[in-house]
């Protein structure tokens, strides 16, 4: 035997070995290609395995109903609960079982066939013919038909049928990789829901928060109004003030205690809105953990250029739109290569067994190897072709329009920290200066130095600073959610995991 020759049969079959080892697993389990539950993220291990990430798994807290929820207990309920990531997950698994199927074609197909075969059937039966006066006589090869036999006849047997194709220009292959890239794409959109998910949450937990700070500056400002009501009523009572001023404070008032009753509502559908992130039914009672206080707004950022290349590694559905453009070009190889020939193979076994106690000596069998390739098909295969390339363009497109929204949201993100820190800062100045403001005006009122009309001024100048230092607020920890959605940084998977 030619060494050379026996060297490349041991590297064909050692080939072959790690490429079905590498099929079975992903054949057998494709559902460990996936997410492992609806709030698990999904990441690759070195060298594009594929493994379920745990990253942002938690429990339901014990303090949902007794306690004060945190923004991370928050989330952890959002992510277990939220439907959307339910059906991103259910459509990753789904694509991992496609993509388990996918690698069939890649191991030989052994099927079991067993049959029964019973028949009634008439036979002529033959003789030496009888010389009889008169009548016909029908000789057939050297003898005559004498009548009819009606025989039982009785076939029975199992075979076995091995086929495997042997080569078809990689449209296994092609198929397979297609089906493969279109999982990652279902795998990182899934993992891009999860961070919406997570936005979502931050951005609505802010505004609840935000409508009880409106309500309770609504609560001051109805308080200031009734402090100018009760000096206009007091110096009315002692003669040294007009019924206008009474008048002119008791409109602020109501007009204060409208503002209030209607905030109130604000805040009720913000906690509705609230609940139905978290997957939760509106009329579920919890309490949320209040804002820090002091708020101090001192962002450190990197330069926008530096944030768009860190969104581009992270951008789970910009990273989902990449996968997507693969997936089609490889359906578009898979399309090209269905045109070029394909060798089967068949090789079947077995025995039968007939009436009589009649049976074969020995196992029969049949091996086949055919080629077979399309002539003309009604353009079916040029079609495909065409289908093929107008999905890659199509996926191509999407990818741009992914990459141009994504520095859009990054650049606009990136400003909007910085607007958010200065006008936090302004706001906080200008609550101190309207404060200020009206104590002097209230003061100076019942000094009867100042008038009513500069009473109410300052009072509507402290209720517009108590707004805009609340809405300064949001905005800073909405600011902050806005760049790490925009950069890929809400729940990222650590770099060592999965590895």
């Amino acid at each position: 035997m030619n060494p050379k020759r026996g060297l490349s049969l041991k590297r064909f079959l050692l080939c072959f070995i790690l490429l079905f080892t590498g099929c079975a697993r992903d054949a057998r389990d494709p559902f460990t290609l996936a997410p492992s539950t609806p709030f698990a993220s999904w990441t690759p291990m070195k060298g594009n395995r594929l493994v379920s990430s745990k990253y942002c798994q938690t429990v339901l807290p014990p303090s949902f109903s007794t306690g004060e929820l945190s923004l991370a207990e928050l989330l952890d309920i959002a992510l277990q609960n939220n439907p959307t990531t339910k059906q991103t997950w259910a459509m990753a698994r789904a694509s991992a079982a496609q993509y388990g199927e996918s690698l069939s074609p890649f191991f030989p197909n052994v099927q079991f066939s067993s049959f029964y075969f019973r028949q009634l059937a008439g036979f002529p039966q033959t003789g030496i013919p009888t010389a009889t006066p008169g009548a016909p006589t029908t000789v057939s090869s050297g003898s005559v038909s004498t009548g009819v036999t009606e025989t039982y006849f009785t076939e029975t047997g199992p075979d076995v049928i091995l086929s495997y194709t042997l080569f078809d220009f990689g449209q296994r292959t092609a198929a397979s990789l297609a089906a493969r890239e279109a999982l990652y794409y279902a795998d990182l959109t899934h993992n891009q829901q999860i961070q919406s998910v997570v936005q979502t949450v931050m951005s609505d937990s802010y505004n609840y928060l935000y409508q009880i700070a409106v309500q309770r500056a609504d609560e001051a400002n109805l308080a200031n109004a009734q402090m100018a009501l009760d000096a206009a009523n007091e110096k009315f009572a002692l003669g040294v003030a007009a019924l206008g001023d009474v008048a002119q404070a008791r409109t602020q008032f109501l007009q204060s205690k409208i503002n209030l009753t209607s905030q109130k509502q604000e805040v009720e559908n913000a906690f509705a809105q609230l609940a139905v992130d978290l997957g939760l039914p509106a009329n579920i009672p919890f309490r949320v953990q209040p804002l820090p206080e002091q708020v101090i707004a001192a962002p450190l950022l990197e330069d926008v250029d530096t944030l768009v290349a860190l969104a581009q590694n992270q951008r789970q559905d910009f990273l989902a739109a990449q996968a997507n453009v693969r997936s089609k070009e490889a359906s578009l190889l898979q399309a090209e290569r269905a045109v070029l020939p394909t060798i089967n193979s068949q090789l079947s076994t077995g025995r039968y067994w007939f009436n009589g106690g009649l049976e074969e000596k020995v196992n029969h069998w049949t091996a086949l190897v055919s080629l077979t390739f399309p002539i003309f098909d009604g353009y079916f295969y040029r079609n495909q072709i065409k289908n093929a390339e107008a999905n890659v363009d199509l996926s191509r497109a999407q990818l741009m329009q992914s990459e141009l929204t994504l520095i859009q949201n990054v650049t606009t993100s990136h400003m909007g920290v910085k607007t958010a820190a200065v006008n936090l800062a302004d706001s906080g100045e200008y609550l101190k200066a309207a404060e200020l403001e009206f104590n002097i005006a209230l003061t100076s009122y019942k000094a009867g130095t100042m008038t009513i009309l500069d009473v109410l001024q300052a009072q509507s100048s402290l209720a517009d600073a108590r707004s805009k230092k609340a809405n300064a607020e949001k905005n800073w920890f909405l600011s902050l959610a806005d760049i790490a959605y925009a950069t890929g940084s809400l729940c990222a998977i650590p770099c060592g995991e999965g590895e």
